[in-house]
This record gives C-alpha cells, sequence and structure tokens, in this order.
C-alpha cells in the first residue's frame, strides 16, 4: 500500500495494490470519494478530493496498522 497527498491539488491517492493495475472504471462512492476498479472489478485505489476539508491538518497522515488474525495470500 501507498499513499500520496497532492497539497497543491489537495488530493489523498491510496494505492492498494504494488501492481502496475491499469484503472478499468472509476465510481464516485460520495461526493469527492472515488474508488478506482482493476479489470476484476476489484478496488486498486482510492482517491479523495477536498482532503483539507475533511481532516484536520495535524490528523491527516496519523494513522495506525492494527494487525488482526494472520495474512493469508490471495489466491
Amino acid at each position: 500500500m501507498k499513499i500520496e497527498y497532492d497539497h497543491r491539488a489537495d488530493t489523498l491517492y491510496i494505492y492498494l495494490s504494488s501492481r502496475k493495475e491499469k484503472v478499468w472504471k472509476s465510481r464516485e462512492i460520495e461526493p469527492g470519494v472515488i474508488l478506482d476498479l482493476g479489470k476484476k472489478k476489484d478496488v486498486i485505489g482510492i482517491e479523495m478530493l477536498d482532503v483539507s476539508r475533511r481532516f484536520k491538518p495535524k490528523e491527516l497522515f496519523q494513522f495506525s496498522v492494527k494487525h488482526v488474525g494472520e495474512l493469508t495470500p490471495a489466491p
């Protein structure tokens, strides 16, 4: 997973796959939040617009990862 923030455009993009998969289709699930889907209709990325209106600056890059259970590779 990779997260990029463009401060000039005020957009955040979360890459959910390390593969360079092309976006097959995009779906706006709520205003300013877009899911990018791969050819198999799996979510490969998330784009968020107007990030500074959604989060306080100090909250933007503060996150934690919690490991629950064992990771199993995808088939």
